[in-house]
């Protein structure tokens, strides 16, 4: 049903969907994507740090699966406009030992330098790894980054907010208020909206899709007290802002 995904997304007002991978697998996907709706979808290239391992379990990444993805990165670099989905995932379960967390990390900085190199900004995903993956963002001297469902502390935010990274919220941060005293703190200049389609929907293990961005929008206002117009257009110039190449496309 991709037809009607995207016509209810375009119906929602959706101008720009900004898609990530999480594996080299998904690369020529995101690509094809964009080749069949050039005005909608802007592609990003990231090796995420779990990956799909046998049966329904996720592991954590290893250097050898960025090294098979490297040379996409420059291949299409006139076509990304941003790397990512990237970063830290300490849980317990997927990063059990201290092997996984150094691999991560490595792969993790390899990725930051790729999108220096490129000049593109990156699109972070911190899971009980949030302060690590900021200090490790400031010393590689990233100035242009995305943390997307954020949930740590909203002191480690703030540091993030120093260094001028954007915070994005999906519709599922409506399930619960935990996440209220975080965006209650975080500058709106410094939010964007997003869905992760097709996870972090309202209602859990219900598919979620990008017309669903209308929902963040709401509660983000909600709860800094503010109309849903201007959290739309302020997350809109936001994301542009950060994601230039998504505009000029």
């Amino acid at each position: 049903d991709f037809e009607d995904v995207i016509l209810r997304t375009r119906e929602a007002g959706v101008k720009t969907l900004v898609a990530v991978t999480e594996e080299v697998g998904e690369f020529a996907r995101v690509l094809q994507l964009q080749e069949s709706y050039p005005d909608l979808v802007a592609p990003c290239f990231g090796i995420h740090p779990l990956q799909a391992a046998e049966g329904p379990q996720q592991r954590s990444v290893k250097p050898q699966d960025l090294d098979v993805a490297l040379p996409h990165f420059y291949n299409h670099k006139e076509r990304l406009v941003a790397v990512g989905e990237i970063g830290l995932d300490f849980t317990p379960w997927c990063a059990p030992t201290q092997q996984d967390r150094d691999d991560q990390v490595t792969v993790f900085i390899k990725q930051l330098s790729i999108a220096k190199e490129l000049d593109l900004p990156v699109n972070v995903h911190s899971r009980s790894a949030a302060r690590v993956t900021i200090e490790t963002m400031k010393e590689q001297g990233i100035s242009r980054a995305l943390l997307h469902n954020f949930a740590g502390k909203p002191s480690v935010a703030l540091e993030g907010v120093k260094a001028g990274y954007l915070f994005s919220f999906p519709p599922a941060v409506c399930r619960s208020k935990q996440r209220d005293k975080l965006i209650k703190q975080i500058p709106l200049e410094h939010i964007c909206l997003e869905t992760d389609s097709p996870a972090l929907g309202l209602h859990q293990h219900v598919r979620n899709e990008p017309a669903n961005i209308i929902l963040p929008c709401r509660y983000i206002a909600d709860v800094k007290g503010l109309p849903p117009e201007t959290v739309r257009l302020v997350t809109a110039h936001n994301a542009y802002r950060l994601f230039p190449k998504a505009k000029t496309r």
